[in-house]
């Protein structure tokens, strides 16, 4: 299998019913991106600041912005390497962020949940379609990656009610998203996180823990993407096997090309944990170079998986509906 079959295997699309009439009109026609997230996501990008534009699609902060990744990450390649065309990005993603504090509280209390992302940043800014971001369903995409921190900081509880609870608000909030005219609508499951530095130190049955919440949560969403689509004629889904294409990665990096170079997918080198002054630096207490690992620290990534996710989200949003 080839790179590029492998990619579309990974990946998921969802349409609406036939006969309905699609408001996507492919990636090549996509202006307007809206994204919500956590670390993973973030960029820094700050409503009251620089605003997208053909000099700098992502606005504010420069390029490649405050990320998790060490350099660019996956809204970053998606936006700049693998856009068919010019997008502008709103990147709307807080670190740390939950689905709602208020079921799932974060780090710290400050930190923008997906709530406050829709209802604080997105609705007020952006959700009228205003005369400086004049988006419209069939030019706008609206990317959600969430759950990282949700089953994070809750998977030891075994609560399947929580969960619920979760999925609900999710849903309420997508319906809120839907009001302003989105019809396009990206997901990218959680990650295998229980592979990540942070739960491997805590022994097997912590991965093995949260690794079941994980699946757990990753088939919720799965059911989600397809109840909100069967609630919406005309909605167009995509849901992102994120988690497929990190265990491709953790088990073979030179599954992809972004990733052929990782020489270490199960642990990192403390002197990189914060961040390194260039991408590819290489410090001599460390086996190897920091974009060599596949983690920056305890949880990130490095911006090579961030680099594979893109092109993956890329090939999933060219397939033909």
């Amino acid at each position: 299998m080839n790179s590029f079959t492998l990619l579309l295997s990974l990946a998921s699309l969802t349409l609406a019913a036939p006969h309905t009439r699609l408001s996507w009109a492919g990636w090549k026609n996509v202006k307007y991106m809206f994204v919500f997230g956590d670390s993973y996501t973030q960029t820094g990008f700050h409503v009251n600041g620089t605003q997208p534009s053909p000099a700098n699609p992502m606005g504010n902060p420069p390029y490649p912005g405050w990320t998790s990744a060490n350099g660019p990450n996956w809204v970053g390649f998606l936006t700049n390497d693998y856009n068919t065309t010019y997008v502008q990005t709103y990147n709307l993603a807080y670190g740390g962020a939950t689905v709602d504090s208020a079921l799932v509280a974060p780090w710290r209390p400050d930190v923008l949940s997906l709530k406050n992302q829709i209802q604080d940043l997105y609705l007020p800014n952006y959700g009228s379609a205003p005369a400086h971001v004049p988006w419209k369903a069939s030019n706008s995409l609206f990317a959600f990656w969430i759950g990282i921190n949700d089953v994070g900081n809750t998977w030891w509880l075994n609560n399947s009610t929580l969960y619920d609870a979760i999925f609900t608000q999710y849903d309420g909030l997508l319906e809120q998203v839907y009001k302003t005219g989105a019809r396009n609508f990206l997901f990218l499951n959680v990650p295998p996180i229980h592979l990540a530095p942070l739960t491997l130190a805590n022994g097997p049955e912590a991965v093995a823990g949260e690794e079941v919440a994980i699946k757990d949560w990753n088939a919720r969403l799965r059911r989600l993407s397809a109840e909100f689509r069967k609630r919406h004629p005309g909605v167009v889904t995509f849901v992102h096997k994120t988690y497929d294409l990190y265990i491709a990665t953790i088990e073979e990096p030179t599954t992809y090309p972004q990733t052929s170079g990782l020489k270490n997918t199960t642990g990192f080198c403390e002197v990189y944990a914060n961040g390194t002054p260039t991408w590819y630096t290489k410090d001599e207490s460390c086996e190897h170079a920091v974009h060599e690992y596949l983690w920056l620290n305890s949880l990130h990534p490095t911006f090579p998986a961030h680099n594979s996710t893109a092109a993956s989200i890329a090939q999933l949003l060219k397939k033909q509906l």
